[in-house]
C-alpha cells in the first residue's frame, strides 16, 4: 500500500504544475495479490481490511474508473460490490456477467470529460483461457462476444474510447488488431516491466509495471481527426531548431571565410542546401497545420518511479496508516488467542545462539548489522503482528509468505527466531549442528537476498554493495 501515498502526491503535483485537465485510471489487479482467497478465515479478514483501505485511498485520489482483474474477484463478487458501495469507486467490466441473464454485474461503460474531449471508458476482465465458465455468482464471457457491441455503443457521443483490460498482452494486441474504435488500451500491471505506448493500427497499448512502483502518465493532444500521428506543432518546432543550428553554422563560416572562397567550400554549400530543404519542410508542415483537419492526435508518455525517498500525500498516507494499524491489531488479537503449536518445519532451525557456540566471531559481527535489529524496527513501527512485514524480519526455514501462513509459522514463532539470523542467509542449520562434517551451511546467493529485498521493499538494493556490508568475517 505504501506506494499509493507517493502516487497521490505525484498526481497532485503534476496537476498543480501543468494546469491541464486530466483523469486518473487504473487497469485493475488492485485489491488482492492472488486470484483465489486464502483458505484461512482469519487471513481472509485481514486481506479484506487491506483491500478496503486500498479502495478508500483510490477514492481520495479521485480515480475515475478501475478495471476488474481476476485478483480483484478473489473475495467474490459480493465483496467487491460492498467495497464499491463503501468507497464510491467505479469498477467497470463489459464481460463480467450474471450467469442467468448475461447482464453485466458491474458498470460496463463510464462516460466522462477531460476538458472538451468526451471520453468513454470500458473495462475487460481476463477469463484466463476459460470463457463462459460459471463461478460463484458470475461468468466471464469471451471479449469477442461482449466487447464489439459496447465499443459501438461507446462511440455514440464519445470522441475517445479507453479500454481498461486485465488480459495479457497477446490478447490485447489481438483486440487492437480486430476491433475498430478503441484509441487506448491500459493493461493492468501483471508484468514486472513498464511498456511504453505501442501503436497498433489506431490503438495505443501500454502497461505500467505490477506492484505499484511506478506511475504512468500520458499527455494527450486530441484533435477532431481521432487518429494518432505526430504533433505538427512539435514537428515544426523541431525543424525550426534544426534551421537555427544550420543558420548558426552558416554564419560562422561566413565570418571566417572571405566571400570569394565560400562558393568552393563544400560544407558551406551543403549547409545552404540543407537550409533550403528545412525551410521547405517547415512551410509544408505549417500548411498542414493551418488546414486544421489534418492535424492528428498525438501524445507523450513517461513512467515515474515511486522511490521510497519521495514525499507522501498526507491524507492518503493517513488512510494507509489507519488500515495498517487496524490489520495489525486484528492479527495481534488473533495470534494471542491461538493455541497452535509451531509447525515441524521450525525443527530444521537451530537459532543464532546455537551458531554462536562455534562461530563467536561471526555472530559478534552479525550483532553490529541491521539484520540483528530487524525485529526491533518492527516493534518501533508497531508492525510486529503484520504478516506482510513480519515474514522478512525473522528467521524462517523458507520465505514463502503463503506457505508460512498455511503452516502458521508466524503465529507462534519462538523468540530465538526473531531478527534476520544466520540461517536466513545460510539456510536451516539443525542438521549441520548434529553432523557438522557432513552437513555444510549454504553460501548465500543473490536469489536468497532477493526473497525479501524486492523492488517493492528496497529500491536501493544492490547485491554486490550490500553483501560486502554483511558478509561474515573469517576466523
Amino acid at each position: 500500500m505504501g506506494g499509493l501515498s507517493k502516487k497521490a502526491f505525484q498526481i497532485k503535483r503534476i496537476g498543480d504544475r501543468e494546469k491541464l485537465p486530466f483523469i486518473f485510471l487504473d487497469g485493475g489487479a488492485l485489491l488482492f495479490k492472488q486470484n483465489t482467497f486464502h483458505s484461512n478465515a482469519h487471513q481472509q479478514q485481514a486481506d479484506i481490511m487491506t483491500a478496503t483501505g486500498i479502495a478508500r485511498a483510490m477514492e481520495l485520489m479521485d480515480c475515475k474508473a478501475v478495471g476488474i482483474a481476476p485478483q480483484d474477484l478473489a473475495g467474490g463478487v459480493d465483496r467487491l460490490k460492498e467495497i464499491q458501495d463503501q468507497q464510491k469507486l467505479n469498477w467497470v467490466s463489459v464481460n463480467l456477467v450474471e450467469p442467468t441473464n448475461k447482464k453485466p454485474v458491474f458498470t460496463p461503460l463510464i462516460r466522462t470529460k477531460a476538458g472538451s474531449t468526451r471520453i468513454a471508458i470500458l473495462g475487460l476482465t481476463d477469463d484466463q483461457g476459460h470463457p463462459g465458465v460459471t463461478r460463484e455468482k458470475y461468468t466471464i464471457v469471451s471479449w469477442k462476444d461482449s466487447l464489439p457491441g459496447y465499443v459501438k455503443q461507446a462511440q455514440e457521443g464519445a470522441d475517445m474510447i479507453i479500454l481498461l483490460s486485465s488480459y495479457p498482452e497477446p490478447v490485447n494486441r489481438e483486440i487492437a488488431q480486430t476491433i475498430d474504435g478503441i484509441h487506448l488500451i491500459l493493461q493492468s500491471g501483471r508484468a514486472a516491466s513498464n511498456m511504453a505506448p505501442l501503436k497498433i493500427r489506431n490503438t495505443l497499448l501500454t502497461r505500467v509495471a505490477a506492484r505499484g512502483k511506478y506511475l504512468g502518465m500520458m499527455r494527450i493532444h486530441w484533435t477532431k481527426t481521432g487518429f494518432w500521428g505526430q504533433d505538427l506543432t512539435k514537428k515544426i518546432r523541431k525543424e525550426q531548431n534544426k534551421l537555427d543550428r544550420i543558420n548558426w553554422q552558416i554564419g560562422r563560416i561566413e565570418k571566417k571565410k572571405p566571400a570569394s572562397e565560400l562558393k568552393n567550400n563544400s560544407l558551406y554549400t551543403t549547409l545552404l542546401t540543407d537550409r533550403k530543404h528545412t525551410i521547405n519542410a517547415i512551410q509544408a508542415l505549417q500548411k498542414k497545420k493551418d488546414a486544421g483537419a489534418s492535424d492528428p492526435c498525438s501524445f507523450t508518455s513517461q513512467f515515474i518511479g515511486l522511490k521510497s525517498s519521495m514525499p507522501d500525500d498526507t491524507e492518503v498516507q493517513g488512510v494507509i496508516d489507519q488500515t495498517t494499524r487496524k490489520v495489525n491489531a486484528f492479527n495481534k488479537k488473533r495470534k494471542r488467542a491461538t493455541t497452535a503449536l509451531p509447525h515441524t518445519s521450525l525443527d530444521k532451525l537451530a537459532g543464532t545462539q546455537k551458531c554462536e557456540e562455534c562461530h563467536p566471531v561471526q555472530v559478534a559481527f552479525w550483532k553490529q548489522t541491521s539484520h540483528s535489529s530487524a525485529w526491533k524496527t518492527l516493534e518501533q513501527g508497531n508492525q510486529q503482528f503484520n504478516d506482510e512485514c513480519l515474514v522478512c524480519h525473522v528467521t524462517l526455514p523458507y520465505y514463502d509468505l503463503d506457505r508460512a501462513r498455511e503452516e502458521q509459522l508466524l503465529v507462534q514463532l519462538p523468540k530465538e527466531f526473531r531478527d534476520v539470523g544466520c540461517e536466513s542467509c545460510h539456510g536451516p542449520a539443525a542438521a549441520h549442528i548434529k553432523a557438522p562434517e557432513s552437513n555444510h551451511p549454504l553460501l548465500p546467493q543473490e536469489k536468497v537476498c532477493l526473497q525479501c529485498h524486492t523492488d517493492e521493499h528496497d529500491d536501493n538494493f544492490v547485491y554486490t554493495e550490500k553483501r560486502g556490508k554483511i558478509a561474515c568475517p573469517k576466523g
